[in-house]
């Protein structure tokens, strides 16, 4: 979008292309945008534009408070703790409020604006706007507002817009651009209208505007409107493991079982399984506003002749921005990474995905080595690789490879990243740039 003017407390008359308005000292700020629907305009800018127009809009909704409170309601509808992920499509489909099955206040403050709205009819169609909400599935973000604020306590509100192009462009200027979206601030207890909508020409916005990122929404509260892909939630993903021989997940051991263990110690009926109970982010690894979604996968080899194989302990689990910022520990949503992590198996490739809206399918190119003897006669070993990855928009965060027996004999040790308590015990933390973990094993001799 491309502000043409601002101008700030003004007492003259302000002439803005075709409009003539009076500017009154009153604090404010205001902004003219042309909004509107010119067919000269390419289609990604023509999107903007009615996404711009929705989004302001909804700021007018959202400064109904039954709207406000509602919109955090959404987050437990959602089974978003913190952050706000909801479709406005959904919302207008039933028309209720689904979490707590009445109607919806953010529909009826919608239609309730149409109505209240200081523009003719012809000049705003609210039908228009739930048409486009419907072509695109356009979803509301709002990261750090239900974790960090309560509807009835807030001011103001910023109701900023998201594109796909928007994001290429940033990350085409700066491969380590954080995000940030262009909005509105606008104060909820002011009576009346913070934009004058047009059909045709200007449209003329009372409020500041801003770009919104992390630092920005921690500190004020914001929604950000756009056609955000439909993320499948991952919950758990039961691994396959190739046909590998060793215990069924399900098995439960017959002997007491310690985390620790030199290897000449082990015997050929030892079982060495490998978890990875809790992990976190020190910081958000995907740009504003989205969610960072995280998969984990590892690799070990197999017989001689044969070929490595992968195993994915989790897919695109949702780590919310407010987890990464204050580096919280989340619990991982699988009971094990190897479930018999065996003697010939000399070590263990690691890899972090993240999904991205801009990038491809990035795949990652995983080698780890076996013993070609598991007599202990010779320490010969042969190489296996695997390419793993490829799934829609996912790049690799970081990756490692750990030596079995270096990773079994200490795993309390600090590796210069701290400890983290579990069970009852303190375990080195591993860290591969923002992705921080702690591995566990469970030895049965």
């Amino acid at each position: 979008m491309k502000v043409l003017t601002v101008f700030k407390h003004f007492s003259i008359l302000c002439i803005l292309g075709v409009l003539v308005s009076s500017c009154q000292e009153d604090g404010q700020e205001f902004n003219d945008t042309d909004i509107s629907n010119s067919l000269e305009m390419n289609d990604s800018k023509a999107y903007e534009q009615k996404l711009e127009r929705l989004t302001l809009y909804m700021g007018e909704v959202f400064k109904d408070r039954e709207a406000l409170r509602e919109l955090f309601e959404l987050a437990k509808a959602d089974e978003h703790k913190e952050d706000i992920n909801f479709s406005l499509k959904r919302l207008f489909d039933s028309r209720e409020n689904p979490a707590i099955i009445k109607r919806s206040a953010i529909v009826n403050a919608f239609f309730q604006n149409a109505t209240n709205h200081r523009v003719s009819n012809d000049d705003l169609d609210p039908q228009e706007l739930i048409d486009f909400i419907n072509a695109h599935d356009i979803r509301m973000l709002a990261p750090y507002m239900g974790g960090y604020f309560h509807p009835d306590s807030i001011s103001e509100l910023t109701v900023s817009w998201w594109t796909e192009d928007m994001e290429e462009e940033g990350f085409a200027k700066d491969p380590n651009w954080e995000g940030e979206t262009p909005g509105y601030r606008l104060k909820l207890d002011e009576d009346g209208n913070f934009i004058r909508f047009r059909s045709k020409g200007t449209n003329l916005i009372y409020s500041e505007k801003v770009w919104a990122g992390d630092d920005y929404a921690i500190n004020h509260p914001t929604v950000v409107f756009g056609d955000f892909e439909q993320d499948e939630s991952s919950a758990q993903i039961i691994p396959e493991i190739g046909g590998v021989e060793g215990l069924d997940a399900s098995d439960s051991p017959l002997f007491p079982i310690q985390n620790s263990a030199r290897c000449q110690d082990l015997t050929p009926t030892s079982v060495v399984r490998l978890t990875m109970p809790k992990f976190r982010l020190t910081s958000s690894i995907r740009a504003w506003p989205h969610p960072d979604r995280i998969t984990v996968v590892v690799v070990l080899g197999t017989n001689p002749g044969g070929g490595a194989y992968s195993n994915r302990p989790f897919f695109e689990v949702e780590v919310t921005r407010g987890a990464a910022e204050e580096k919280r520990w989340i619990t991982s949503p699988n009971s094990f990474l190897v479930n018999n992590w065996q003697d010939r198996q000399v070590d263990m490739a690691f890899a972090v995905f993240n999904r991205r809206s801009w990038s491809g399918d990035q795949t990652f190119k995983a080698v780890v080595n076996i013993k070609t003897d598991e007599s202990g006669n010779t320490n010969t070993t042969l190489t296996q690789e695997l390419i793993i990855g490829g799934w829609n928009r996912s790049t690799v965060h970081g990756n490692a490879t750990f030596n079995r027996c270096g990773t079994i004999i200490d795993p309390f040790r600090d590796k210069g990243f701290g400890q983290e308590l579990h069970s009852g015990k303190r375990f080195g933390i591993e860290r591969l740039n923002d992705f921080e973990f702690i591995l566990v094993p469970e030895i049965t001799l």
